[in-house]
């Protein structure tokens, strides 16, 4: 509890430290950090680590929570994709993109809210899935969770993926999402 929260949010600020120091040094380009959204990290270790996620790229601490959840460091994860590395496991250094398939985090790069439609989409699939007799990648009582930064919010598509939700939510759908 408290203290894999503690770890989650420490190692996530180092990730900052450690990026800044990187590209005084030349050896990295990325170094929006994760400082102030530490407290994602509560949001992970309150869900499960089969509900899927997609996240802000702020939203390291999450991420490590979650990592450290199945017993996975996922600081090399991290770090990996701020040094813009061949073999980070999700985008091939080509961005810094939190997501790793065994962590249940769907990569995104979250430019301008662009994630929140597709989580909505995932949200909705997950009963529509049971609905239908499908298989579906997510547990079927499984919660949706994506991050997203504060200057998103009025951007058109933060606005039609909350609509979105409000009209399936009004039909009577279920939309296990949180955002």
């Amino acid at each position: 509890g408290a203290v894999a929260l503690w770890q989650a949010q420490a190692a996530s600020r180092h990730c900052d430290f450690a990026a800044l120091w990187l590209q005084k040094e030349g050896r990295s380009f990325y170094t929006i950090g994760s400082a102030g959204h530490e407290s994602n990290a509560v949001v992970a270790l309150a869900l499960r680590p089969t509900d899927p996620a997609l996240l802000h790229y702020r939203s390291g601490a999450f991420y490590l929570a979650r990592a450290g959840q199945v017993g996975r460091d996922g600081v090399p994860d991290v770090m990996l994709g701020v040094t813009a590395a061949a073999d980070e496991p999700i985008a091939g250094g080509r961005h810094k993109v939190l997501g790793h398939h065994e962590l249940a985090v769907i990569p995104q790069t979250s430019t301008i809210a662009s994630h929140l439609p597709r989580a909505v989409g995932v949200a909705i699939s997950i009963d529509r899935a049971l609905k239908l007799g499908v298989d579906c990648a997510w547990p079927g009582d499984a919660v949706v969770v994506c991050s997203f930064g504060d200057a998103s919010l009025n951007h058109a598509t933060a606005q039609a993926a909350l609509n979105t939700t409000a009209h399936a939510a009004h039909q009577h759908l279920p939309v296990p999402l949180l955002l």
